[in-house]
């Protein structure tokens, strides 16, 4: 076996890249308590003395694949707050932006999902930081479209919850849960109904 380096600082930044990517699925997969540090090392083709050098401890390596592997940056640079469009385009191409991104990001919320609220120090640090900055983004988003004149003054924290929660119910559902995913011209009709509904409620015209 070769020799390990001396310091994790030594190491390339692809092995922690790996460990990382291996973590995710191998969490994904088997849940916290399932996963081995020795199975994480050998999907990531490293031996677990370099898994530990890189990571302390198994609940370590689980904080940091959280964290880490948020795709907020990812869709901070790809959702537009381009008022030169119109306001339900926007938002229809937005949408199908951040379910790309989620989708590419699959194995991240599966552990979310699973295991991340009984770890309770891994709980605050996911709050506090991926959604947390997420709910703020959008939240940002819907402010800027009310300053704009293009969607009417509410509370923008409001608005911000009530479209995350669309969005991400029907990632789950369509994604996650296993439910049968919807054909392109079906997601995208689906979409616009979803933009449709934000924008112009339920209630029909002139109803009490």
């Amino acid at each position: 076996m070769a020799r390990e380096a001396d310091t994790a600082d030594t190491m390339p930044n692809s092995t922690r890249e790996r460990v990382l990517d291996a973590a995710l699925q191998v969490f994904a997969e088997n849940g916290f308590v399932g996963a081995t540090t020795k199975e994480i090392a050998r999907m990531a083709k490293v031996n677990e003395v370099t898994l530990f050098r890189l990571f302390k401890s198994k609940k370590a390596l689980f904080s940091a694949a959280i964290v880490e592997r948020s795709p907020l940056a990812q869709i901070r640079r790809a959702v537009s707050f381009d008022s030169k469009h119109q306001i339900d385009e926007l938002m229809v191409q937005n949408v199908k932006t951040v379910l790309g991104v989620l989708r590419s990001n699959k194995h991240l919320y599966m552990v979310m999902l699973g295991d991340a609220w009984r770890q309770p120090k891994t709980k605050a640090s996911l709050y506090a930081q991926p959604m947390q900055k997420a709910f703020e983004f959008v939240t940002a988003f819907m402010q800027s479209q009310m300053d704009a004149g293009r969607l009417r003054k509410i509370d923008a924290k409001v608005a911000a919850r009530a479209w995350m929660g669309a969005v991400q119910f029907y990632f789950l559902t369509s994604d996650l849960i296993g439910a049968d995913r919807l054909s392109k011209a079906e997601e995208d009709r689906l979409i616009r109904g979803f933009v449709d509904l934000f924008l112009n409620g339920m209630r029909a015209q002139g109803g009490a």
